[in-house]
């Protein structure tokens, strides 16, 4: 689940989902602004990672990525990996506010990309870096 108000987030998860995608992991990006939310249950369950794309509104995570993660920990899927992304543009709390809401899941928190502003090379490095984790992960454990 992913939202985005001034591209940056957006940019980034163009990226992510085509360099998972290359990997040869199936990928489900759910625009929250537009998303059917029982669509979005529904993958929920079977997913075996989530990562939330959400840029800081007011030092947390813009509405959206809240109800969509909230709705997450509502259901309990049996999600073996999380991670967030994202950017900012003056600090805040919402790696630690997403990750503090996910209590319900028994998934292993993967280290977040977010940005300052409008992402660049080595924020695309590090989004590289999360999908080589993931795709390694995946591997181990005989999920695509």
């Amino acid at each position: 689940p992913y939202v985005s108000m001034h591209g940056s987030t957006a940019k980034m998860v163009a990226h992510f989902t085509d360099d998972l995608i290359r990997r040869n992991i199936t990928v489900k990006p759910f625009n929250l602004t537009k998303t059917d939310i029982g669509d979005l249950a529904m993958s929920l369950v079977d997913a075996a990672t989530i990562v939330v794309a959400t840029p800081t509104v007011l030092v947390g995570p813009h509405p959206a990525a809240v109800y969509a993660v909230y709705l997450t920990n509502a259901l309990r899927p049996k999600t073996k990996y999380v991670s967030v992304i994202g950017s900012y543009g003056w600090g805040g709390k919402m790696v630690d506010q997403i990750t503090a809401m996910t209590g319900n899941l028994k998934a292993e928190i993967l280290k977040p990309v977010v940005v300052k502003g409008h992402p660049g090379k080595e924020t695309f490095d590090a989004l590289d870096e999360l999908a080589t984790t993931i795709a390694s992960k995946h591997k181990q454990l005989g999920i695509v």
